[in-house]
């Protein structure tokens, strides 16, 4: 089932990892931890998107058309549904969620310019939408831009501090790219408390960091457990 959120900001489901990730490409297991793109998150929390009240309407006729696009994409056919969110894109400039989706699609295929171009095309449509800053961390990321990649993630976090795979990501960033042990013992943390259930490869990393890691207070909040959330919410 595909979990809408507002179409003006970003759509994903638990199955495509389009939150952050790239689709099929999400796991628990430590590959994640050296190079993967989030976690396999079953944090209960959805990041809703903060949008102008202007583009209601237009995200609610172009709704029916950008559910088929991600039942597409989950589908496994990402040239079919990059052609439909790129056909929503250029007639429904004023969303930002079309051109998220974008992004992503290239990040997936290593097509980080590309991805790169969609994703500051949706900040400069929606310049708060947690997903589209958490995406385009990843693709700064892979490009080598680390501080700025983190300065994403962390805009993510302001957004929405529940955000469990900003949260993941800014994790390995810290730990694997800016060496800061820290940083990532924080959010790996922050990461653990958002889910259901206890990740026992976090866990392992986070007994790892303990070690290695002087403990120091924490720069960002660490998120609290959210209340459960039905999956048919719309944000």
């Amino acid at each position: 089932m595909v979990t809408m959120l507002w179409l003006a900001g970003c759509a994903t489901t638990g199955q495509t990892g389009l939150e952050g990730g790239a689709h099929g490409a999400t796991s628990k297991y430590a590959e994640q931890k050296s190079g993967g793109a989030a976690a396999d998150s079953d944090a209960i929390h959805i990041p809703p998107v903060p949008h102008d009240p202007k583009v209601e309407k237009l995200a609610a006729k172009a709704g029916p058309e950008y559910a088929r696009a991600m039942q597409t994409l989950a589908g496994g056919d990402a040239d079919k549904a990059l052609v439909m969110f790129q056909s929503l894109a250029s007639r429904y400039p004023q969303l930002s969620g079309p051109q998220v989706n974008i992004g992503l699609i290239h990040l997936q295929r290593k097509e980080f310019d590309q991805a790169r171009t969609a994703l500051e095309k949706a900040l400069e449509i929606n310049e708060v939408n947690p997903y589209a800053h958490n995406a385009l961390g990843l693709v700064l990321r892979e490009q080598g831009q680390f501080q700025q990649a983190r300065q994403h993630y962390e805009r993510a976090l302001v957004l929405d501090p529940q955000y469990a795979r900003a949260h993941f990501n800014l994790a390995v960033l810290g730990e694997l790219y800016l060496q800061d042990l820290n940083l990532a013992l924080t959010h790996f943390r922050a990461y653990q408390r958002l889910q259901k259930e206890e990740d026992q490869n976090v866990a392992n990393w986070i007994v790892d960091l303990e070690r290695r890691a002087p403990e120091k207070a924490p720069s960002q909040p660490v998120a609290d457990r959210p209340a459960p959330a039905s999956n048919s919410e719309v944000n």
